[in-house]
C-alpha cells in the first residue's frame, strides 16, 4: 500500500504515469443525517461512511482507496505522524511498472510504502533527485547558453560550451559547472521525439521537443542509488539544489515550456522557488 498526505490528489500523480487514468469508481462520501423508520429507531439517524475508489490505471489494473489513516495509527506504523490516506496497489498486472509509479508517488508527496501486515514503512526520500528537464518548443542558441546561466551556477567553474551540429536545424549543446567539494552540474539541451507520459496530459502549446536536462553527478555517483546516503552527499546535494532550480527557472523564462521532475511528474514556477528556499534552510 501507499500512504499519502490526506486530501493528496492521487489522480493527477496517476496520469502522470498513466494518461488514460480515471475513477472507475469515485471514493463514497457520507451522506447526510436522515431519520430511521420505525418505532423502535424513533429520534435516530444514520450516515452512510464513505467508501474507498477503484482508481483506473491503464485499463486492466486498479488502485483500491483512500482508506483514511489517524496521525496516531501513522506514527505507530513508523509514518509521518499526520492524518493519511491509505491505497492498495495490486501486485500483479503492471508488476514493476505499478510499484514504480507508488515509489515515485510516495516520493513525489513525502509519503510512505506500507506493507500489507504495516510491519515497516518505507519512506523514500522526497530530495533524492534534484534533476530536472524543461521541455520547451524553443531551442537557445548555444552562443547564449553560457552568459544566459553562467549567473546561476555561482561558485563553480563553468566550462565551454559543447556543440553537437545539426544539418536540418539549430544545434545541440551540453554545459558543464564544476564544484570544488560538490561534484558537476550538467545542462544538455537536445532535440528528443520521445516526452515523458504526463506532457501528454497538457496542452500542446505548454511544451515541446527540446529538452533542457539539468543533472547533478555527485563526488561519489554510488550515493544516488542509496536511501540513506552520508552526510557530505546531503549537504552537497543542498549546496547545489539552487543552482540547478536557478538554472531551470532561466531557461524557463527564456524558452517557456514545462519542467518535469526525476519522477516525471510536472513542477511549477512556483515549486522551483520553494526548493530554492527550501534547500537554503
Amino acid at each position: 500500500m501507499i500512504a499519502l498526505p490526506r486530501g493528496t490528489d492521487v489522480l493527477v500523480l496517476a496520469t502522470a504515469w498513466f494518461p488514460a487514468a480515471r475513477w472507475s469508481r469515485e471514493p463514497g462520501r457520507a451522506t447526510a443525517a436522515r431519520p430511521m423508520a420505525g418505532a423502535r429507531f424513533r429520534g435516530m439517524a444514520a450516515t452512510t461512511a464513505p467508501g474507498p475508489g477503484l482508481l483506473d490505471l491503464d485499463g486492466a489494473t486498479e488502485v483500491v482507496g483512500p482508506f483514511p489513516l489517524a496521525a496516531a495509527d501513522a506514527r505507530a506504523a513508523g509514518l509521518p505522524p499526520r492524518e493519511s490516506d491509505l491505497y492498495g496497489v495490486p501486485v500483479t498486472g503492471l508488476g514493476d511498472v505499478a510499484a514504480g509509479w507508488a515509489t515515485a508517488v510516495a516520493r513525489r508527496t513525502g509519503g510512505a510504502i506500507l506493507p500489507a501486515d504495516r510491519s515497516r514503512a518505507l519512506v523514500p526520500d522526497p530530495h533524492a533527485s534534484v534533476d530536472l528537464t524543461l521541455w520547451s518548443p524553443v531551442p537557445v542558441p548555444p552562443r547564449d547558453a553560457l552568459p544566459l546561466l553562467r549567473p546561476s551556477l555561482s561558485g563553480s567553474r563553468v566550462g565551454p560550451v559543447e556543440t553537437a551540429g545539426r544539418p536540418d536545424g539549430p544545434a545541440e549543446f551540453s554545459l558543464t559547472a564544476s564544484y570544488e567539494y560538490d561534484g558537476q552540474v550538467v545542462v544538455r539541451c537536445t532535440r528528443s521525439h520521445e516526452v515523458p507520459a504526463v506532457l501528454s496530459t497538457l496542452d500542446w502549446r505548454a511544451h515541446g521537443p527540446w529538452a533542457y536536462r539539468v543533472s547533478w553527478l555527485p563526488p561519489d555517483p554510488v550515493e544516488l542509488e542509496v536511501e540513506q546516503p552520508s552526510q557530505l552527499h546531503v549537504i552537497a546535494r543542498q549546496r547545489v539544489t539552487p543552482g540547478i532550480c536557478r538554472v531551470v527557472a532561466t531557461l524557463w523564462r527564456t524558452a517557456g515550456g514545462t519542467v518535469v521532475d526525476a519522477g516525471g511528474f510536472v513542477v511549477t514556477p512556483e515549486e522551483l522557488d520553494e526548493r530554492v528556499r527550501t534547500a537554503r534552510r
